[in-house]
């Protein structure tokens, strides 16, 4: 349920305000302080409202796999390989992978449940500010481009104070930990490793295998670069270099942590 409404699948309204969708934070705290009553919804029901297909996804997967074992196969047999293949080749094995994590999630929800109350919506948020809905303060849905990029690229962003009409799709991930943060540091470093195995392929000129091989290795550096940096930060954020220290100077201590 908790990914059904991060995708929009519940929509909240209060009296004296608009209706506008609900997060599975902000959910879980409408229920927790008693707002609203815990919405009765099964499984069946959500992936009725779900758009996604799975004999669709089966297809294209099947489809995407035959792409990346057709060019394993031309490799193995030292046949060329183009650059534009190589390429296709790099959306092809992101498409399969964001196939399986979505295998198992409902997608695309159109007609999302509503969940009212005649609270004002004023009395179940103190009146705080807030920027694209009154529960902000809750988790405002972001960081993400939409709300944070593109406000400091000057670019075209929602107006503040105007209820949003859906979840922003472009949220970054935040403290991913376990299995979550090695799949996704995998294949970030996987579509950029794509671009670094063209590195021995045959090029007209030779500025244009030094312009391949300076931009497929930025990417990949920099990717590589961002997840050395962002985990010693999330280690930061979590704790864990304290519970290294801790574990490595004093075994006592460590065991109370």
């Amino acid at each position: 349920m908790a990914f059904f409404a991060d995708v929009g699948g519940f929509v909240f309204e209060a009296a004296a305000s608009g209706p506008f969708p609900l997060n599975a934070k902000q959910l879980h705290w409408l229920v927790v302080n008693n707002h609203i009553e815990d919405p009765e919804t099964d499984v069946g029901e959500i992936w009725y409202k779900s758009k996604q297909d799975r004999f669709a996804r089966l297809i294209t997967s099947f489809q995407v796999g035959y792409t990346i074992i057709h060019a394993i196969g031309r490799a193995g047999q030292l046949l060329a390989i183009t650059t534009l293949e190589l390429n296709t080749m790099d959306i092809v094995v992101c498409s399969l992978m964001t196939a399986y994590a979505w295998l198992h999630k409902p997608a695309d929800v159109r007609t999302p449940i509503k969940l009212a109350t005649r609270t004002a919506i004023g009395d179940i948020t103190g009146d705080r500010p807030w920027r694209t809905t009154p529960l902000d303060f809750i988790d405002e849905n972001g960081p993400g481009r939409t709300l944070n990029v593109q406000p400091l690229m000057k670019m075209p962003v929602i107006p503040p104070d105007q209820l949003i009409q859906h979840i922003p799709n472009d949220r970054f991930p935040m403290n991913p930990y376990g299995a979550q943060e090695y799949f996704l540091c995998f294949a970030k470093l996987l579509f950029t490793a794509v671009h670094v195995a063209g590195w021995n392929f045959s090029f007209p000129t030779t500025t244009e295998k030094v312009l391949w091989r300076v931009s497929s290795s930025i990417p990949f550096g920099v990717t590589a670069a961002f997840w050395v940096l962002e985990t010693a930060a999330s280690w930061i954020r979590l704790g864990r270099w304290k519970w290294t220290y801790l574990w490595i100077t004093n075994k006592g201590r460590y065991s109370r942590f």
